[in-house]
């Protein structure tokens, strides 16, 4: 439920939105989707995490883009599989939509 009302908000906001439940399924998304530059993922789930995401889009997919990572656990840092969320932008949970389209908005707009 907290899934579909940030994309619905996010959508609202004017952005176009995907949601996956799991990485594998955002795996599939990016495969088919042309023009995604964006992907905002947490970083526990079940299965694989945020960090394999990350893993797979840029060193097996080979596809350059920029993510924003939203955890609850902990501070960012290098996962086991070698990916450095520290690099990357961090929203610690429980967040604000708010705060969630602000960071968006900067990623977005940041070259």
């Amino acid at each position: 439920m907290i899934l579909e009302l940030m994309s619905e908000t996010i959508t609202d906001t004017g952005y176009e939105c995907f949601v996956a439940k799991n990485v594998d399924a955002a795996v599939e998304i990016v495969k088919t989707t042309p023009g995604i530059v964006l992907i905002v993922t947490d970083l526990k789930m079940p299965g694989k995490t945020g960090a394999d995401l990350i893993k797979i889009v840029e060193a097996e997919l080979k596809q350059e883009m920029k993510f924003i990572v939203m955890s609850g656990h902990g501070s960012p840092r290098i996962e086991e599989n070698g990916v450095d969320i520290a690099s990357y932008p961090f929203i610690r949970k429980p967040l604000g939509i708010d705060s969630l389209i602000e960071k968006i908005s900067s990623v977005l707009e940041a070259k």
